[in-house]
């Protein structure tokens, strides 16, 4: 008797579908590895002290503060999904391809990294904008909600692998090998995307969505659910990557991890994120979205007030930074998906990639400044200041749903705080 095949989740029996989730996979392991390998050439090769990291890794933003509303916008008027997206895919293989060129000729330098890194964050601006217009045409509406949560699985299972990997390469290979498989990553997913022949929509000229850039703002100003969602979420971001911007360095240089631990670290807290989609249905129905979003926000930030009270080495201080960080996955993924649906929920279909682009604009803007205020308290305070300040400072983004219409807003039961056609979005506040 044949065995029983193993079942296949019913939208990635979709040939768009499986296309798009095999781009946005792979996209997201080589983002993954990049995210290790390129602060470690900062610090190992190239010597970057705390500041220049900081520095370096505020660049990577600076696109979404200035293009992600005219890049929405311009989707949303050509309807050129497929082409921004596998154009990113490319741009980023040609910005990597100088990193492996200038190591072999000594010519390595914080300048090129900070360059490569801005255009990094152009393609996941162009990324970000173009992927959920395309993902609605790749599948019939009643599977929207079982596609996202098999992109969410894909891309976190991505990055699961790829710290690790990423960390793995960099000890055993070095960096060049490590973009290497970046590329090799970007290269894949772009063949991916353009043999997908998808029927895109494109806003006639002279609708008000072509010719107001500001739409997607104006949307967020007047919803109040979107507008406290984007306090909270810019608030968070601002905090976590003033975290960041000095954690490889204070992981480095005070807990003495290398590469490979650093990886792994990583990796665990994307075990984290799978445990918290695995409870964010339950979540959600039980308590909503408003207050998921609660837990999400605190869950992910006050676990990190661990890392700086350790202050010392050894086996029990690398399980203490691996618990922490593992149940801050849990809430950052908690935080993301209850954005995304309340996102989906509330947004009209046609103003998505233009609000997506806004959202964007302010959520993802304030990283950079979190960054240089890491870098300023770091200068002047200490790392393991901003490390608190940074934690503590996210744990409190919770107080703008206290006060707000959201806190109590359940999702699926508000039908008249819905758009017509749901769609996920679970990107949205990461």
């Amino acid at each position: 008797m044949r065995p029983p095949r193993p079942s296949v989740p019913a939208p990635l029996r979709h040939s768009a579908f499986r296309k798009l989730w095999s781009a946005t996979t792979l996209a997201a392991l080589g983002d993954a590895i990049s995210s290790v390998a390129l602060p470690l050439a900062a610090i190992e090769v190239l010597g970057a002290d705390a500041v220049q990291s900081a520095v370096l890794s505020a660049v990577i933003w600076l696109p979404s503060l200035f293009l992600a509303i005219p890049a929405g916008s311009f989707a949303d008027r050509t309807g050129h999904h497929r082409r921004l997206l596998a154009g990113a895919n490319l741009l980023r293989v040609a910005a990597l391809s100088t990193v492996p060129i200038a190591t072999a000729f000594g010519l390595l330098s914080l300048i090129q990294l900070a360059v490569i890194l801005a255009v990094i964050g152009l393609c996941s601006v162009l990324s970000n904008v173009s992927e959920s217009g395309l993902f609605a045409t790749t599948l019939p509406s009643e599977l929207y909600v079982a596609g996202q949560a098999a992109s969410y699985t894909g891309q976190t299972a991505a990055i699961l692998a790829g710290p690790s990997l990423g960390g793995l390469l960099v000890q055993l290979a070095g960096v060049p090998a490590a973009v290497g498989v970046d590329s090799a990553t970007a290269v894949t997913a772009a063949l991916f995307l353009l043999r997908l022949r998808p029927v895109e929509r494109r806003h006639e000229p002279g609708t008000p969505e072509n010719r107001d850039r500001r739409t997607g703002l104006a949307f967020i100003r007047r919803n109040p659910l979107i507008r406290t969602a984007l306090a909270v979420t810019a608030t968070g971001n601002f905090f976590n990557m003033l975290f960041l911007s000095v954690l490889v360095w204070y992981y480095v240089h005070k807990l003495s991890l290398t590469s490979a631990q650093i990886g792994f670290v990583f990796s665990v807290q994307a075990i984290g994120g799978l445990v918290g989609a695995a409870l964010a249905s339950r979540l959600a129905r039980r308590i909503g979205l408003g207050r998921m979003l609660l837990v999400g926000c605190v869950v992910s930030h006050a676990p990190l007030l661990v890392i700086p009270a350790v202050g010392a080495t050894g086996s029990l201080v690398f399980a203490l930074v691996l618990a922490s960080t593992l149940l801050g996955g849990v809430g950052e993924s908690v935080q993301d998906i209850s954005v995304g649906s309340v996102f989906a929920l509330v947004v009209p279909p046609h103003l998505r990639s233009q609000t997506r682009g806004a959202y964007q604009t302010v959520s993802f803007g304030l990283r950079p400044l979190g960054s240089v205020t890491g870098a300023l308290i770091a200068a002047t305070a200490g790392i393991p200041v901003a490390l608190w300040v940074g934690a503590i400072g996210g744990t409190l983004a919770c107080l703008w749903l206290l006060p707000s219409r959201l806190l109590s807003f359940r999702g699926q039961d508000d039908p008249s705080e819905q758009s017509e056609q749901p769609e996920s979005a679970t990107a949205l506040s990461q």
